[in-house]
């Protein structure tokens, strides 16, 4: 078999094994309101499309194909960061193929290219296509046009290489973060050094060299793909063999009893067992610290500078999300205890008593951006009862939309591997349609109760909804766990077959 029937082979077997997921049904509606949101989302970027081409036939000191491309490094942020809470880094369908006569880079090369093909990386067209329809056709032609097109596309895709590079080395070591902060913090040295005209300068001469059709642009573009590639292309098979091929650790660990939550009974019981999990295995500890950087990052962000805008809406905005981060742990819920199902069933109550450890353990945690955004509360730029009404709607409401998905979630989420797993990509777009939900409704229901009752009565109403649902917790958790009950065998199937 050459390259290209290896990789569609390849490319075959990780969509069946999409359709053997134990989500697939319950995927169904989910996906299609994914794909509604990305409609949306191409139509928001089709509008900053005809905004910029506008601004950029108004100017004269910059061609139209300079002023886009002098924005390049700002378009690649926001690609990274799309990406980093967006797109997972995807586990690879590694081990059935380790005794077959394949070469070893066989199917790491797959991966990288299915990576680069897939449409996400499409996604900026709706950018550059009716800019370069509006503002480049008419000036310079059909051919720079497509020059630009193209140009921009080749960054993009080295983009997505970079990410899947970073992403897999900070997943491996949380402290090599750094590397993608040190590189575009680099990228904007301009900026830094002189202003942001420097910076727009600088890389404006890419745009020329796109429309220009210069060799030396796409002779460096296509060696940086390489590059990029060859990277991955080492990265991901040494990590893949040191969790494929490395020994058990047996070696003992001193962790702390946790003696405190004794007093709790059952439920304290699971709360150390939240701590223990955190402690011990490296994809439940890598959640929790990417969640508290952050939180702690925002809510410092806040509290000691200008990041957000004069207006109402950016300080609002700002102001809700330090607090919303504390749920995101949550969408995976009951992944981790996928791995160990069967024990929690063996007697009655057991799940109740574990889903109300997670509330009381992510409640206490959302009490953090509270105190980290203290200090607006001195400087006036927030009120007290504004950070005391997003953290009990947070802990309230939020968390009661959130945990619902321990009703639906059946596909384990390994312990300690990052990128391979018997199945493959699991991707579970009723987590994604909740994570939307859980990032975007406070700021949304603030913006609507403010329209009719003021902003003192929106945050006393968010307040004593919170409060509200916090009393009644152990109401609505009993209905979770009844639910549960009822699909117990189901879930139990899926959680074993997707280890």
């Amino acid at each position: 078999m050459n390259k290209i029937q290896i990789y569609r082979a390849l490319r075959n077997h990780v969509e069946l094994s999409e359709k053997r997921s134990a989500m697939y049904e319950s995927n169904s509606i989910a996906k299609v309101l994914t794909y509604v949101g990305i409609m949306a989302l191409a139509v928001y970027i089709m509008f900053f499309s005809v905004l910029f081409a506008l601004i950029a036939n108004d100017i004269r000191q910059f061609t139209p194909c300079q002023f886009l491309f002098g924005l390049t490094p700002i378009v690649l942020v926001v690609d990274y960061l799309a990406r980093l809470v967006a797109q997972r880094t995807p586990a690879q369908l590694v081990k059935p193929y380790l005794l077959l006569p394949l070469r070893k880079y066989d199917c790491v090369d797959s991966f990288i290219m299915s990576s680069i093909v897939t449409p996400n990386n499409l996604l900026w067209l709706f950018l550059t296509v009716p800019y370069s329809i509006m503002s480049i056709v008419f000036s310079a032609g059909i051919f720079p046009a497509l020059g630009f097109v193209v140009a921009f596309q080749l960054l993009i895709i080295c983009n997505s290489l970079f990410y899947m590079l970073t992403r897999t080395l900070f997943n491996k070591k949380i402290i090599l973060f750094v590397i993608p902060l040190i590189v575009y913090g680099l990228m904007f040295a301009p900026w830094y050094l002189k202003n942001f005209d420097a910076l727009c300068y600088f890389y404006s001469n890419l745009g020329q060299w796109a429309t220009d059709g210069t060799p030396l642009f796409y002779l460096l573009a296509f060696v940086a793909l390489a590059l990029f590639f060859l990277l991955n292309r080492r990265v991901q098979y040494a990590n893949i063999i040191s969790e494929t091929m490395k020994e058990k650790d047996l070696k003992l660990k001193n962790i702390s009893s946790f003696s405190f939550f004794d007093r709790f009974s059952q439920t304290g019981e699971y709360m150390k067992l939240e701590l223990k999990s955190m402690l011990r295995n490296r994809n439940t500890r890598s959640m929790f610290i990417y969640s508290i950087i952050f939180i702690v990052a925002l809510s410092l962000m806040n509290s000691f500078t200008d990041i957000y805008a004069d207006d109402d809406f950016s300080t609002k905005f700002w102001a809700v999300y330090p607090f919303t981060l504390s749920s995101i742990n949550l969408i995976k819920i009951m992944g981790p205890e996928g791995n160990f199902i069967e024990c929690l069933l063996v007697r009655k109550e057991n799940i109740r008593s574990l889903l109300e450890a997670k509330y009381y353990y992510y409640s206490a945690l959302s009490i953090m951006p509270l105190v980290l955004m203290l200090p607006n509360v001195f400087t006036e730029k927030y009120s007290f009862l504004m950070l005391l009404s997003l953290m009990f709607f947070t802990a309230g409401p939020m968390f009661c939309v959130v945990m619902q998905l321990a009703v639906i979630n059946k596909v384990s989420v390994p312990l300690n591997t990052k990128l391979t797993r018997k199945n493959g990509m699991e991707t579970n777009y009723v987590q994604i349609i909740v994570e939307m939900v859980a990032l975007f409704m406070p700021i949304v229901i603030i913006s609507v109760l403010m329209v009719f009752v003021g902003e003192t009565w929106t945050y006393v109403i968010m307040l004593l909804v919170g409060v509200l649902f916090m009393a009644l917790h152990k109401y609505w958790i009993g209905n979770i766990y009844r639910r549960m009950m009822k699909r117990k065998y189901v879930n139990l199937q899926g959680f074993m077959t997707s280890r």
